[in-house]
């Protein structure tokens, strides 16, 4: 755990989220959700976390840890055909991380994956933090569709993104 870090974190935490994401972008990343769902059995999930708690900080823990960790704790590798998907922001680190469920995963190069990564985060240097995940979204939709058809079965993950 650096100093430096430690501070960034420290001094963002009382910073709100609604921000970068006020009501209105979270209402459209739902709706972007919700459409790539229409497409796909795939479950999507985005997660927007400020800043990381002290003990993960002091576990000197990377974006893509924190990013497994939670697709674990919020089960979105529970799903039918294993392909759900995780988009994680931490707005501290400035990371973007993309966790993929085994037969999700078995679609993309991790190539692919890097230059959805850095579409989101040219979008995000223009302030466009719900169009640069809306795209992302489309993107993976795109290739899972083709895989993992819609099927009418329940939705087991929220639509709306998690603010932590």
């Amino acid at each position: 755990m650096t100093i430096l870090r430690t501070l960034k974190h420290w001094a963002l935490s009382p910073i709100p989220v609604k921000y970068s994401f006020p009501e209105e972008a979270l209402g459209e990343i739902t709706q972007c959700i919700e459409k790539a769902e229409t497409t796909t059995s795939a479950e999507f999930e985005v997660i927007i976390e400020r800043s990381l708690p002290l003990d993960i900080l002091k576990s000197n823990s990377v974006a893509h840890t924190r990013a497994e960790q939670l697709f674990a704790q919020y089960r979105v590798w529970d799903t039918e055909d294993n392909n759900g998907v995780l988009i994680y922001l931490n707005l501290s680190d400035h990371a973007i991380e993309l966790v993929l469920d085994r037969a999700a995963a078995r679609l993309f190069t991790q190539e692919q994956l890097d230059v959805i990564v850095h579409k989101m985060s040219e979008k995000f240097q223009q302030k466009l933090f719900a169009k640069g995940i809306c795209e992302a979204i489309t993107e993976l939709a795109k290739v899972l569709s083709a895989h993992f058809p819609n099927k009418p079965v329940n939705d087991p993950l929220p639509n709306s993104p998690i603010i932590l």
